[in-house]
């Protein structure tokens, strides 16, 4: 027994310290409800817990973020739906304007129906936004460029990977065109020009029968340019390729006149001189040239595929392969083979590329980490891209182009809507899946570094009774020394 060290009392206090310390600890995670408190609780643990509070935290907002990408699928799509119903009333007067018991005029009016419902189109177009940004404008599809740059509406579908695709782009396409006689005088007889047909009389001045014809050749899809001085007069077909062609046909004496019989050596289009006896008519019809474009022949440098083929029409030039793959542009009616160039070469490895980039498509960030992303195309709808503008019912053969190109406008807004609807599906899926990971993460996390308050309480108590037992033996500890005290009595 000792007065100067109470050993006893010295081990008693430093096992109360450690009780009070364990005591503290365990009260604060049934205060805070966390396991993990500070840096010193469970090192390991509160780095793993703070990488998955991200994740929780990220994955909350990709959640956020396929939401709104879908109520920018569903905006798209009900915009869609409207066009689709304007192109089915186009087609519907299409319909109605070829039927023959229609006037010039009639036609004229069911026109103005149809150009007032294509700047409809034109204002879904650029009208239609989510959050101020413009859906049906292109601005969400990738972006491709021509070199040289000699052509527009440019549209690639999505079976085209991104890369450089050349072709042979020889020659664009022209139009129709005859040169024909322009008399002083006329003789008593019939013209017909593309089916529209024009009364001439032997008391017609030249004044007279230009102006009747000018209303003729607009009815007729032409245009019509005369020299007085000369004596002649030109008519060209409005639309390029073999789809324009002008058909002159007149009755014998006047055919002669207006030399409709005679060789045409002014236009690269050579014309076909003919006599319908049915219509007793002798008959000149000069047709339009396509543009001329094909894969090269080294096609695998090019880009594509031995099984790739080129159609045109007109300048409207379009490639096409299995899986979807299409490109589909419209050749500048002005191009010309670039100055210097071999056609042996362009032949083999092509004269005009077209470069397909990964810039410009929607990116939706769908997970909680980088490149967790989503790509969504949505290509340009406007008149101009569905070849609305070309829609001219008040022509001959007007409408049946124009059905044509009706089909085709619904069959591209179609499958515009199949893709939107499939990026929709998935967007859907894709929340599910969110949902799914974000609550076994949650659960992973709260196993981690939530408190088991059952387990905790029992610590608690079994700390408590430690501390309480502490403080009593060392209350007994302190009284040692007076014990010494009694001995030295």
């Amino acid at each position: 027994m000792k007065i100067n060290v109470n050993m006893s009392a010295v081990i008693t206090n430093k096992q109360l310290m450690r009780t009070e310390r364990n005591l503290q600890a365990s009260i604060e995670r049934l205060s805070s409800g966390y396991k993990i408190n500070r840096a010193g609780d469970n090192p390991a643990g509160i780095a793993i817990s703070n990488k998955m509070r991200a994740q929780i935290d990220a994955l909350d907002k990709a959640q956020a973020n396929a939401t709104d990408a879908v109520s920018v699928m569903q905006i798209a799509d009900g915009a869609l739906s409207e066009v689709t119903s304007i192109l089915q009333r186009i087609r519907e007067l299409s319909v109605q304007a070829a039927n023959g018991t229609n006037t010039y005029e009639d036609r004229q009016s069911i026109q103005m129906e149809i150009n007032t419902l294509v700047d409809e189109v034109n204002r879904v177009s650029t009208d239609t936004e989510y959050n101020t940004k413009n859906l049906l404008d292109g601005s969400s599809n990738v972006r491709s460029y021509t070199e040289p740059k000699a052509a527009t509406r440019l549209d690639v579908s999505d079976g085209v990977m991104t890369g450089t695709y050349a072709l042979n782009v020889e020659k664009a396409a022209l139009q129709a065109t005859t040169s024909l006689t322009l008399p002083s005088s006329f003789t008593d007889g019939t013209l017909n020009i593309n089916g529209v047909e024009m009364k001439v009389t032997s008391d017609m001045t030249q004044e007279q029968f230009l102006e009747e014809m000018r209303t003729v050749v607009e009815e007729a899809d032409c245009t019509a340019e005369w020299d007085i001085t000369a004596g002649t007069f030109s008519l060209t077909a409005n639309r390029y390729g073999t789809r324009g062609e002008v058909k002159v046909s007149a009755t014998g004496a006047l055919a002669n006149q207006l030399g409709v019989t005679a060789p045409d050596t002014t236009s690269e289009t050579p014309a076909t001189i003919s006599y319908n006896k049915e219509t007793q008519m002798y008959e000149r019809l000069v047709t339009g040239k396509d543009a001329v474009a094909s894969i090269p022949t080294n096609y695998e440098d090019a880009g594509f595929t031995s099984t790739a083929t080129v159609t045109t029409d007109g300048n409207r030039v379009t490639v096409s392969d299995f899986n979807g793959f299409s490109i589909d542009f419209l050749l500048d009616s002005d191009y010309e083979i670039q100055a210097g160039a071999d056609a042996a070469t362009a032949a083999a490895e092509g004269n005009f590329s077209i470069e397909v980039t990964d810039i410009g498509a929607m990116t939706i960030q769908i997970g909680g980490n980088q490149y967790q992303t989503m790509k969504v195309r949505i290509p340009e709808i406007s008149a101009e891209t569905l070849y609305l503008d070309t829609v001219d019912v008040t022509v001959q053969n007007g409408a049946k182009f124009a059905l044509e190109t009706l089909d085709q406008a619904l069959e591209k807004v179609t499958a515009t809507r199949s893709d939107i609807g499939a990026f929709q599906n998935r967007l859907e899926y894709a929340q599910g899946s969110l949902s799914e990971t974000h609550e076994d993460i949650t659960a992973a996390y709260s196993a981690l570094v939530d408190t088991d308050m059952a387990q905790e309480m029992a610590e608690y108590t079994q700390q408590n009774i430690l501390d309480q037992a502490a403080i009593s033996v060392l209350s007994q500890a302190n009284d040692l020394p007076e014990k010494v005290l009694s001995m030295l009595q």
